[in-house]
């Protein structure tokens, strides 16, 4: 049943025009940013639990949900945006109880996540493991 996906979506992608195919590679290209940008916020909420804080209950449950919308191509490349700057703006004054230096640090995590050049040593999300399962950058799939 694999071999069958692959094969409809290598025929999707021959069936493109150049200006498709230019639109879907920058779609690929922003949502990869989306992804890197979940896992600077799943980095924050870790490092708000290092610092002996507590997370909002519903916080945790927000950052799944965002990774499930995003990860089941579903959802528009608006929706995936809002959801994630709602996030982060949720962030800001559970952020600020630990200090201001952990804000500016999301601020600049956040940035290297959009221009694309944030790297994995960036950031750490095994504080995380035992309660979301999944801390690896999502993936979308592009419909």
């Amino acid at each position: 049943m694999a071999w069958l996906q692959i094969l409809v979506g290598a025929y999707s992608l021959l069936t493109l025009s150049p200006a498709q195919l230019d639109e879907r590679t920058s779609l690929e290209d922003m949502y990869a940013k989306f992804g890197w940008k979940w896992a600077v916020l799943a980095s924050m909420a870790a490092r708000v639990v290092q610092h002996g804080k507590q997370l909002p209950n519903n916080l945790l449950q927000d950052l799944k949900s965002a990774r499930t919308r995003m990860e089941s191509g579903c959802h528009s490349i608006c929706e995936v945006a809002a959801d994630l700057r709602e996030l982060e703006v949720k962030f800001f004054p559970i952020l600020l109880r630990v200090s201001e230096r952990e804000v500016d640090a999301m601020l600049e995590l956040v940035g290297k996540a959009m221009n694309g050049t944030i790297q994995e040593k960036d950031i750490d999300l095994s504080p995380l493991k035992p309660v979301l399962v999944d801390c690896t950058v999502p993936r979308i799939r592009l419909r």
